[in-house]
């Protein structure tokens, strides 16, 4: 089993601890990924997850490319489950399906909207690669997400 070692400061990477101004004397926290249990795991990764979309969020300049999380039933199961995406997706999502009502034109393809949001993508994909070259945490807080999700895997 591989072991990761972390170090994330106590605020995580709330924008006080991304900005180019951080106190040095934050208190760092170690987390030891490997010797994480499944539901350590997924706690640390929606609070990672919840840093990372605010600080996004907050530096985007459109609030239809923010990143909203919620909890969702899906389809076939009463268990919410936490599900993350912008708000351009969210909306694209809504129209189809407003148009499946109103037209009764068959089946709506919701699974399938990157045809629908290629601009919107395209703009988020501009502002993470903008985000993560001005901020270097930020790209280490991304690596870190990666690390939790590939640890959930494996438990």
């Amino acid at each position: 089993m591989k072991n990761f070692l972390l170090i994330i400061s106590i605020l995580s990477i709330s924008p006080l601890s991304l900005s180019q101004d951080a106190n040095e004397s934050e208190i760092e926290e170690i987390i030891v990924i490997g010797e994480l249990s499944k539901r350590a795991v997924r706690e640390q990764i929606i609070r990672v997850e919840g840093d990372i979309f605010s600080f996004y969020n907050e530096r985007n300049g459109n609030s239809e490319l923010d990143i909203e999380c919620r909890e969702v039933a899906l389809t076939g199961t009463r268990i919410p489950q936490r599900v993350c995406e912008p708000v351009f997706w969210t909306n694209a999502r809504n129209r189809q399906v407003q148009n499946l009502i109103h037209e009764w034109s068959g089946i709506a393809e919701l699974e399938n909207l990157s045809p629908d949001v290629v601009q919107e993508t395209d703009e988020m994909n501009r502002v993470y690669a903008e985000l993560i070259q001005k901020y270097p945490s930020f790209a280490e807080a991304l690596l870190v997400l990666e690390d939790l999700k590939a640890r959930l895997e494996e438990l």
